[in-house]
C-alpha cells in the first residue's frame, strides 16, 4: 500500500502566538462543499457561543457562490491562496467536518505535518491509523464538533499532545521513508514474479 507522501514539517507559531481555526480544500470536490456548508450552519454557531471572536479561515479554489455567501467577519473565505503555509503555522486548528467521502485525507495529512492539531469528522481521518484525543480530535454531531474545538483551542497541554501526536502519526504513517519501505517491496514482489514465469 502506497498512501499519500508527506514529510513532518513542524514549525510555526507557538500555542500563545496563534489564533483561528482553518479548512483548506478545492471546491470542485463535492466533500468540501458540504462540509463547510453543514460547518457554517450547525457547527459555525455553536463555535460562536463558546469562542467568540475566533476567526475560521475557508482557503480553497473556486468556492461556488453559496460558500461566497457565508463571508462574514469570523467566516473568512478566502478563495484560492498561492501558500497556505502562513495558515497552517498561525492558526490554532484545523477543521476537517467531511461528512462523506473516500480515502486518506490530504487535508489532515497536511495540517499535521506543520504539527497543526486537527479537528476532524470520523469520515475525514478513516484508514488514517489515528487515536481521538492522542493525535486528533474527533466527533460527527455538530455539537461534539464544536465541543471538540473549544477544548482544542483553550488546553495547551491538549494541543501540544496533539501536534505531537500528528506529527508522529506522519512519520510512521505517511514519510518519504514509509513511502520508499513500499515500493521496495511492491518492486520485490514483481522481481519474485517475474522470476518464476
Amino acid at each position: 500500500l502506497l498512501s499519500n507522501i508527506h514529510e513532518p514539517l513542524g514549525g510555526g507559531k507557538p500555542f500563545a502566538e496563534r489564533s483561528g481555526l482553518v479548512f483548506i480544500g478545492g471546491f470542485e470536490h463535492p466533500p468540501n462543499t458540504d462540509a463547510v456548508l453543514w460547518y457554517a450552519r450547525d457547527v459555525l454557531p455553536r463555535v460562536r457561543e463558546r469562542l467568540p471572536g475566533v476567526v475560521t479561515y475557508i482557503v480553497g479554489s473556486k468556492a461556488p457562490a453559496t460558500i461566497r455567501a457565508l463571508a462574514a467577519p469570523d467566516l473568512v473565505v478566502t478563495g484560492y491562496v498561492p501558500d497556505v503555509s502562513p495558515f497552517f503555522t498561525g492558526c490554532r486548528l484545523s477543521i476537517a467536518p467531511l461528512r462523506y467521502g473516500a480515502g486518506v485525507k490530504g487535508k489532515v495529512n497536511l495540517a499535521m505535518s506543520y504539527g497543526l492539531p486537527v479537528v476532524a469528522t470520523s469520515p475525514a481521518v478513516e484508514g488514517m491509523h489515528l487515536v481521538p484525543g492522542e493525535d486528533v480530535m474527533m466527533a460527527d454531531d455538530a455539537e461534539g464538533f464544536a465541543a471538540a474545538i473549544e477544548r482544542a483551542y483553550r488546553d495547551e497541554a491538549l494541543w501540544q499532545r496533539l501536534a505531537a501526536g500528528g506529527i508522529d502519526n506522519i512519520r510512521r504513517h505517511f514519510s518519504r521513508a514509509v513511502a520508499r519501505r513500499a515500493l521496495d517491496e511492491l518492486f520485490a514482489i514483481a522481481d519474485a514474479r517475474s522470476r518464476r514465469k
